[in-house]
């Protein structure tokens, strides 16, 4: 099967944003055995990126709000991601879906809004059948400590692996117009127009810019190898992933050229 996807597994949709630390595991599982399925009727998995959720978003947050040294903030929120992307790892390989962890923070110099990663250096796991899986990460920049988001890591990881689709699995149907009726299919040219929390549906802990930013954040790292850009609800265990990464169908909204 051509092309293949990145699936970015948005921390509204995997955890409990309204609770520190807390990892929805069915829901996770869930996602994990529909991945697995797709697997196995030839879909191409070619990376994995994990939202914050109420790990990462919810210690930067707090660290944000205090007066604390930088390597103390850094260092927690580190920790915290890492933590979050061993659960993610553990439930996948339990359902067959090997996974090895790139800490972003050690391959990638974030410059604006693209990620800026040093992908080669993870492509080689593929051709052992082992999923690269990133996260949202904290890094050093200058003298301080700044946020790349999963958002951005997605579209440059897409990119450089060879993908040609990106699937956000966040706890919303996708981008929803004012009326809140959901917006099956639209340009990328257009997401400007956008306005609000259209697409992810998620409360509590945000340290990334919410809606708008995630929008440029899709245009800055747009390339011409994707096809398109899917938002589904990964909360609804029903076979849409399977759908998806098996069929290049699902209810939800696709972002094309």
């Amino acid at each position: 099967m051509a092309g293949g996807f990145v699936i970015k597994l948005g921390g509204s949709a995997i955890t409990d944003k309204s609770k520190p630390y807390t990892v929805r595991l069915s829901i996770l599982h869930g996602i994990a055995a529909e991945m697995a399925e797709a697997i196995a009727r030839g879909a191409e998995v070619k990376g994995v990126v994990v939202g914050g959720g109420s790990f990462g978003h919810y210690v930067a947050t707090a660290y944000s709000e205090e007066k604390s040294p930088a390597g103390e903030a850094l260092s927690s929120i580190t920790a915290s991601m890492t933590e979050l992307a061993l659960a993610v790892h553990d439930v996948l390989q339990s359902h067959g879906i090997n996974t090895i962890i790139y800490p972003p923070h050690a391959f990638c110099r974030p410059r604006d809004l693209k990620p800026n990663c040093a992908w080669h250096m993870v492509s080689a796991s593929i051709e052992l059948n082992a999923i690269p899986l990133v996260y949202g990460d904290a890094y050093p920049c200058r003298g301080q400590w700044c946020i790349v988001s999963g958002d951005e890591l997605s579209l440059e990881m897409a990119c450089s692996l060879g993908a040609e689709y990106v699937a956000y699995l966040s706890d919303v149907d996708g981008i929803l117009d004012p009326r809140g009726n959901l917006v099956t299919s639209i340009e990328l040219g257009k997401l400007g127009s956008l306005k609000g929390d259209s697409i992810e549906g998620g409360k509590g802990y945000d340290v990334t810019g919410g809606i708008n930013r995630k929008l440029r954040v899709i245009q800055a790292n747009w390339c011409s190898r994707l096809k398109g850009i899917w938002i589904i609800n990964g909360t609804r265990l029903d076979g849409r992933l399977v759908r998806l990464l098996v069929e290049h169908r699902a209810r939800g909204t696709l972002i094309a050229p």
